[in-house]
């Protein structure tokens, strides 16, 4: 079969090889994908703090497809179930493939109406807006909330998912593309903060729409750590002159604030911690692949898959446009540095083109 891999510690290209078929065990269940969502971002920074070891990683863990073969011990499913569901890192090999390795304890029945790539995407989109939003920040009605980079494919649907619980969203952009989405939801963004140039502008926006008392969460895609020239291309920050600094994020928040981040390595300074102290705020980190790895808490994570399904098959969240690849093409299309930021990027096998 063929596999999608991705080097991300190098040359940071895409590459399809061929492997045979990976085997089952007891507990686990074979699909036939039929579309992986992937975000790029996301995939970059998991790997390089998961497999900092391996030279290539396989990719894509949110799936949808055919059940075609079932371990001894799976009693809820059968072949030619149609399903939806997530490859824990525990298994080596990713969802952009032919077939794929999924535990019966991390998937659930598609819903009939809803196409494999949107189920995917639902999924992909909807895990960290939940695992952000309701388990992390508890947005209630009336709760201000900042997403960054809010007209993202993953983005867009974090707003929707804070207006459906009864908050004030404000979000950033930085494309005209962006900008254009965030101009067309229904219910309006409260305001919305151009960051292409400057980041800087972050909280005083911030600020004056929420008249100084600041937000009450913020949800980011990765921070700027540094200021100083020297440290800049070390960390590799000179290229994300459009992603906010850690120092606009914490001037963001109002009393008892959370921040909700994605970046891995965050380091906080005496100086940073002081702000957050004065203002009773605290800082949770976003990792929706622990729901996978932590059995313990199966229970809500099978809550948020077929709630988020529902909410999809219903159509009470508008989904952003979905880009379909033909695995074979990957490498080229995924190797594009200006990918479109407003869309969602499925693979899928090269047969389902």
């Amino acid at each position: 079969m063929q596999i999608l891999q991705a080097d991300f510690q190098g040359s940071h290209k895409f590459s399809v090889e061929k492997i045979d078929a990976p085997s089952i065990g007891p507990d686990d269940i074979l699909i036939k994908v039929k579309a992986c969502y992937i975000d790029l971002q996301d995939e970059k920074r998991n790997q390089s703090l998961l497999s900092s070891s391996l030279n290539c990683c396989c990719v894509g863990r949110d799936v949808a497809g055919d059940v075609v073969q079932v371990g001894t011990n799976v009693e809820t499913l059968k072949e030619g179930t149609a399903v939806v569901g997530v490859i824990s890192y525990d298994f080596s090999q990713g969802g952009c493939a032919d077939f794929c390795v999924c535990s019966q304890y991390d998937v659930v029945e598609k819903p009939d109406s809803l196409s494999y790539a949107a189920a995917a995407v639902s999924l992909g989109a909807g895990l960290p807006a939940y695992t952000a939003l309701h388990y992390h920040g508890h947005v209630t009605a009336g709760d201000t909330v900042l997403v960054v980079d809010g007209a993202t494919a993953r983005g867009a649907l974090m707003l929707q998912l804070a207006q459906a619980w009864g908050g004030k969203v404000l979000s950033t952009y930085k494309t005209e593309g962006e900008k254009q989405l965030l101009d067309n939801m229904k219910p309006p963004v409260a305001q919305m903060i151009d960051v292409t140039h400057r980041t800087n502008i972050l909280a005083s926006c911030v600020m004056e729409e929420t008249g100084g008392l600041g937000v009450d969460l913020i949800v980011d895609n990765g921070v700027r750590l540094f200021t100083s020239e020297e440290d800049l291309d070390p960390m590799g920050e000179r290229s994300q002159r459009s992603t906010p600094h850690k120092h606009d994020i914490i001037s963001s928040l109002g009393f008892s604030g959370k921040w909700i981040t994605s970046q891995p390595n965050l380091q906080l300074d005496p100086p940073d911690s002081q702000q957050l102290f004065l203002r009773g705020s605290s800082v949770h980190f976003l990792f929706p692949p622990a729901w996978c790895l932590m059995k313990a808490q199966h229970g809500r994570f099978m809550h948020i898959i077929r709630d988020v399904l529902n909410h999809a098959q219903n159509g009470d969240f508008k989904l952003n446009d979905i880009e379909s690849i033909p695995l074979d093409q990957a490498p080229e299309r995924l190797s594009v540095k200006q990918l479109d930021s407003t869309k969602f990027l499925v693979v899928v096998p090269s047969e389902n083109r």
